[in-house]
């Protein structure tokens, strides 16, 4: 719509980045869940850098591919790492570990956040 000004908000942007991080996870190239969705992979950046937003029946169509309950998908939206861009890259780096890699990262993770904390996580 030529003139339309449309406000991105910030939950815009959170949402781009957990769409991103979910497509990553199952593999999933941009024109691959465009092809799922029925839309173009140029689509899938625009919702990914939050230069468009979602429409609630495509969102619904996402998490329906992607096997994840809509109330779940939002629910994360608000999740600190996907505020934070450097931890989203590392929660997006993580799912290309194995097992074994993700359970020493654990651990690393756990002693780092030990020796600056009062409570010792049992995790």
């Amino acid at each position: 719509m030529a003139g339309k000004t449309i406000h991105i908000t910030d939950f815009d942007k959170r949402l781009g980045r957990l769409i991103t991080m979910h497509r990553v996870h199952h593999g999933l190239l941009q024109r691959d869940l465009a092809r799922a969705l029925g839309c173009s992979f140029q689509q899938i950046q625009k919702y990914e850098n939050a230069s468009n937003r979602m429409s609630a029946s495509r969102l619904n169509d996402l998490c329906r591919y992607l096997k994840i309950p809509i109330g779940t998908f939002l629910q994360e939206a608000d999740a600190d790492y996907v505020h934070n861009p450097k931890m989203a890259r590392i929660i997006r780096n993580l799912y290309g570990m194995s097992p074994a890699q993700v359970d020493l990262v654990l651990q690393m993770t756990n002693t780092l956040r030990n020796q600056y904390s009062k409570t010792p996580d049992a995790a």
